[in-house]
């Protein structure tokens, strides 16, 4: 199988084919994530409704804050948790380890009798997903070349928004007590495909594991000798690598609090927070969360899970899009793009639901089209760049002696700040309806293109320590 096509370009090119299908089973959590996001949107509007839900109660506005807000506190636990398992027990063993709280919750949202059931549901899946924004990133950059390493990265957030759009279709389709067991039959599949992949050469050098290493080494470039040349280049990659990983042990054995104020490091810091907030407040995890409600508020003519779905398909497009050009056309640009095409559609919606709610102009003959067209707009340009370049830079970023630290606090505070918009953002637009909340995260999109523009420097194609350099 891996012998097929040997001169194929890109990520299918024939020594990089074994870190594509090594990042396509790892990002197989991911698409759980983004299953249990598609599960939420849909099933808050039908568990509001006395007339659609399945269970035995009705809940209220205040209630279903909660359900987005529960999962971004998980995800400050899973940050913590495989924060520290990672570099404990390994990236592999960390991963499998990421099935357990989400089968687990997928159990608890079967037999739910009552919404606690649900909240610490939703809780023990935001556990998982925080548990994979430390896990995937660093796993796929330790076994990447710089020069597909965006493209695989990107992976993440196209399982993410593939799983979502899953989500979105089977919970508008087929009964409640259904979608748990496909919930819990979708990570087995992943624990059954990593067992043919090894862990990452960088781990087990740090462990002293050099000959597993080397093997892992040889695995994942796809390497096979044919000549003496080509074994001495890889014995040379090998050693350099080995290099490398003693002089960033060295370094992370003696981090001090110097280490996160000089600044390289305050720069590379601010730069990943300002991103985490970028890419919460731009509204893009409102849209995800919310989509059901969002339409149902914009009052279109076609049905909200209809609607739904056909975002979903756009945000995979969108995604899509990025994985392929993050690596061709570079970082910046397409951030850039991201943010001002996402201002200007934030402040056409709410601009739109504006006129809705406090004018009397008719709107009727744009609100059958206009809502969708401009939420599948958003979400396209949002996924082009906003939600999966932040976390290719904030691996690429941080200098390698804090880069594990200081990229798990960004990750903290980006579910710190994701449960304060997921508990927020309803109550928000039951109060004033769409045009608040738009235009917010119109601002918030244009300062971030400002920001962009004048503070973040382009990494396509650099190796991790020429970025730090």
């Amino acid at each position: 199988m891996f012998g097929l096509c040997k001169k194929s370009e890109g990520v299918f090119k024939y020594e990089y084919r074994r870190q594509l299908l090594a990042s396509m089973c790892i990002t197989i959590t991911s698409f759980c994530h983004g299953f249990a996001f598609g599960w939420l949107s849909v099933i808050l509007a039908k568990l509001q409704s006395p007339t659609e839900t399945e269970l035995d109660f009705v809940i209220n506005v205040e209630e279903s804050s909660w359900f987005g807000g529960m999962s971004s506190l998980g995800g400050v636990c899973g940050n913590i948790v495989y924060g520290g398992l990672v570099d404990l027990i390994g990236r592999k063993a960390s991963n499998y380890c990421l099935a357990v709280p989400y089968i687990v919750s997928w159990i608890l949202i079967y037999f739910a009798s009552s919404v606690e059931y649900l909240y610490v549901g939703r809780f023990l899946a935001g556990v998982t997903g925080g548990g994979t924004y430390v896990i995937i990133p660093i796993f796929i950059g330790e076994i990447a070349e710089p020069k597909i390493r965006g493209r695989l990265i990107s992976l993440f957030s196209l399982t993410l928004y593939s799983g979502t759009l899953c989500g979105y279709i089977i919970t508008a389709h087929i009964r409640y007590h259904l979608i748990p067991i496909v919930g819990v039959v979708i990570p087995l599949i992943f624990v059954i495909f990593q067992i043919f992949f090894p862990e990452t050469p960088m781990f087990l050098l740090q462990r002293g594991r050099d000959e597993r290493a080397k093997e892992s080494l040889k695995f994942y470039r796809n390497y096979k000798p044919t000549t003496k040349e080509s074994a001495t280049e890889f014995e040379e990659a090998f050693e350099k690598l080995k290099s490398d990983v003693t002089s960033h042990q060295a370094n992370a054995n003696s981090v001090t609090w110097h280490d996160f104020c000089n600044k390289r490091a305050v720069i590379a810091f601010g730069n990943g927070l300002v991103l985490m907030w970028l890419n919460v407040f731009c509204g893009s995890y409102a849209l995800l969360y919310y989509t059901s409600s969002i339409f149902v508020a914009a009052r279109t003519e076609l049905h909200p899970d209809t609607n739904t779905i056909i975002v979903g398909l756009v945000q995979v497009i969108g995604v899509y899009t990025a994985t392929i050009l993050v690596d061709r056309f570079g970082r910046r640009p397409l951030l850039i793009f991201s943010c001002a095409a996402t201002g200007v559609g934030m402040a056409i919606f709410g601009l739109y639901g504006y006129l809705l709610t406090n004018t009397s102009v008719d709107l009727s003959s744009v609100s059958a089209w206009l809502p969708l067209v401009n939420v599948c707009l958003i979400m396209f340009v949002i996924n082009s760049g906003l939600i999966p370049i932040p976390f290719v830079l904030l691996v690429e970023l941080m200098p390698p002696k804090i880069r594990a630290k200081a990229a798990a606090v960004c990750l903290v505070l980006f579910n710190i700040i994701g449960f304060l918009l997921m508990k927020m953002f309803p109550i928000t637009l039951m109060a004033f309806g769409l045009y608040l909340p738009m235009w917010f995260f119109a601002l918030t999109s244009f300062l971030g293109l400002i920001y962009v523009v004048v503070f973040i420097k382009e990494t396509n194609g650099m190796s991790l320590n020429k970025i730090e350099a």
